[in-house]
């Protein structure tokens, strides 16, 4: 699990394994990957607000802008 270095900070949880052919030339020849949930789901997990909101977020960071607290609703 980490959290991503966005305003939302979205949790991305994946669990799953690489597996790595190589050849004689000890080259990537080809990569294989499995995980316990589908591609798809773990890109939602990007639109998915972690720890704060966004609104959270802006508050606590925009501190020079006086009417941010105006703004956003609380």
């Amino acid at each position: 699990m980490t959290y991503l270095k966005l305003p939302w900070r979205p949790l991305i949880a994946v669990e799953g394994s690489t597996l790595y052919d190589p050849n004689d030339e000890y080259k990537i020849v080809r990569h294989v990957e499995s995980w316990n949930i589908s591609p798809l789901e773990t890109v939602g997990q990007i639109f998915t607000p972690g720890s704060k909101r966004p609104s959270e977020y802006l508050r606590n960071n925009c501190r020079w802008l006086q009417i941010c607290n105006k703004l956003l609703p609380v």
